[in-house]
C-alpha cells in the first residue's frame, strides 16, 4: 500500500487511506498500539510511504483491519528533507483528490511506486519533480495531454488536451508560458529535471494550470491545500 493520508480515530487507532496493488483506493483501520513488524513505530506511515500489510480475519469491522505492517523501503530523504517532504504531502493530496476508483490498476500503482523511489533517490532538479510527476500522472489516470509540435501562437487547450493555434478562451487554455513548460517537461526524463530553468512563480502557475486541467477532465474541482505550503517552501 502507498500511504496517502492517516486520520486519528478517537482513541482506538488510525484510519489509513492509501492506494494498493489489489484494489486501487482503499481505506484500512490500524488499531491503537499496533506496531510495525519491522520498524516498530507509526512515524513510518508518512505521506507516500510504501508498506506491506497483513489483514485481520475479523468480520466485525466495517473496514479491513491491519493486523501487522512493515515498510517496504526506508524513504529517509522523503521523510527527512524539507523539500522532498513538502512534495510528498502535495502529491499524496493530489492522488487523494484525483483518484476515486476502488479497482485494480497495476499500471497506475507501478507508476506511483516508481515515482516515489525516483523522488527518494533524486539528487538534482528536486524543485521540478512535482510538475514532472503531474504530467506523467495525467497519462496513467487516462487524461494524457497530446504533445505535438507547437509553433508561435499555439496554446494548450484544456478541453481537447492538445495544442491549438490561438486565440483561445483563457478559462479553457493554458497561458503561453505554462503551455511551453508542459511541452518541455513532456520530453525529458527525471534525470534531466535540472535542465528546466524556471522560478517559483512559474512553477506555481504551472501547477495551478495542471490542476485546472485535471479538474476539467475528472469532472470535479480539485482543491489542494498543500499547494500554498509548497509555494512557500520553494520561494
Amino acid at each position: 500500500m502507498i500511504v496517502l493520508h492517516k486520520i486519528k480515530h478517537k482513541e482506538s487507532g488510525l484510519i489509513v487511506q492509501g492506494y494498493t496493488e489489489r484494489g486501487g483506493r482503499e481505506t484500512l483501520f490500524l488499531k491503537s498500539g499496533a506496531r510495525s513488524a519491522k520498524n516498530g513505530n507509526l512515524s513510518q506511515l508518512h505521506p507516500l510511504s510504501i508498506i506491506e500489510v497483513s489483514l485481520s480475519s475479523s468480520r466485525y469491522s466495517e473496514i479491513p483491519v491491519i493486523k501487522e505492517f512493515f515498510t517496504a523501503y526506508n524513504l529517509s530523504s522523503i521523510r527527512g528533507e524539507v523539500f522532498k517532504s513538502a512534495i510528498a504531502i502535495f502529491i499524496s493530496e493530489l492522488i487523494s483528490k484525483s483518484v476515486r476508483e476502488q479497482e485494480k490498476n497495476m499500471a497506475l500503482y507501478s507508476f506511483l511506486h516508481d515515482s516515489i523511489l525516483t523522488l527518494e533517490s533524486l539528487k538534482s532538479g528536486v524543485s521540478n519533480f512535482h510538475p514532472y510527476f503531474m504530467v506523467g500522472f495525467c497519462k496513467y489516470i487516462g487524461y494524457s495531454p497530446e504533445i505535438n509540435n507547437i509553433g508561435d501562437g499555439f496554446l494548450f487547450d484544456i478541453p481537447t488536451a492538445s495544442y491549438l493555434s490561438g486565440p483561445l478562451f483563457a478559462d479553457n487554455s493554458f497561458p503561453e508560458e505554462s503551455g511551453k513548460l508542459l511541452h518541455a517537461i513532456s520530453g525529458i526524463s527525471a534525470k534531466e529535471l535540472d535542465s528546466i530553468k524556471i522560478n517559483g512563480r512559474q512553477r506555481y502557475m504551472f501547477i495551478r494550470d495542471m490542476i485546472r486541467y485535471l479538474s476539467y477532465h475528472t469532472g470535479h474541482e480539485i482543491k489542494t491545500e498543500s499547494l500554498e505550503v509548497l509555494r512557500e517552501v520553494f520561494e
